[in-house]
């Protein structure tokens, strides 16, 4: 469906840097057959990370959005809370959902992809938000919508088997992956974790070896229809 170049996909991701890691591939496979693709982030926020002990500012993490967006050719991107890392759970969920129903509405997507649950509190809060927010409605035509992983999800409290599978072939495109990851500059971590654009790599191989091919991206299907 990609190729066709009429497509309008929305990725909503907790915070900047998951876009890439669960979606980077896709992103630049969508943009290169101008299809249209807008990013939207739940929140950043000025806050210290427990890996560096580093303050990083909001407005840092938007930047690195910017950027790393704009190496797999998107720019059309949006934060819901500029203030709100890590404390999406502080927010009444319907707000929430209603900044996302508005979102839908205007943007009006053929295809949505939203983030797996998992312990982070700003994700599952999100994922909660979106499978709301993407109730059906006899005003959205939406063909796909999917979750997307990252690396963290390994430590998933809460597993779906029940999905389907849909894969994405990167075998042409992983340098461009982590070439955009590593334009999340205060997100980077030592190549043994898992984030790491070296994990992100080996996390890509990990899926192409399910379907055959040297690297891949990996959806896990909630809902979609044959045209």
């Amino acid at each position: 469906m990609l190729t066709t170049g009429k497509e309008k996909i929305l990725i909503v991701a907790p915070h900047a840097d998951d876009e890439v890691l669960g979606c980077g591939g896709l992103i630049e496979k969508a943009r290169r057959f101008q299809n249209e693709v807008k990013v939207v982030v739940g929140a950043v926020g000025d806050i210290v990370h427990p890996h560096s002990g580093e303050k990083v500012t909001a407005q840092t993490r938007i930047t690195e959005l910017q950027n790393a967006l704009a190496d797999l050719g998107c720019h059309d991107f949006e934060v819901i809370y500029k203030d709100k890392d890590s404390l999406l759970d502080t927010i009444p969920k319907r707000e929430i959902i209603m900044k996302l129903d508005q979102i839908l509405d205007q943007f009006k997507p053929t295809m949505v992809f939203i983030p797996l649950p998992s312990y982070h509190q700003d994700h599952l809060v999100l994922f909660e938000a979106c499978f709301a927010a993407l109730r059906p409605k006899p005003t959205q035509f939406i063909k796909l919508i999917a979750m997307y992983e990252y690396p963290l999800i390994s430590w998933q409290y809460r597993k779906f088997w029940n999905t389907g599978e849909l894969y994405l072939d990167l075998t042409q495109t992983i340098d461009q992956k982590v070439n955009a990851f590593l334009k999340h500059k205060s997100q980077q971590r030592s190549s043994n974790h898992l984030i790491s654009p070296e994990s992100v790599k080996k996390w890509a191989e990990m899926r192409g070896l399910e379907i055959g091919v040297p690297y891949a991206e990996k959806f896990y299907i909630l809902r979609s229809h044959i045209l």
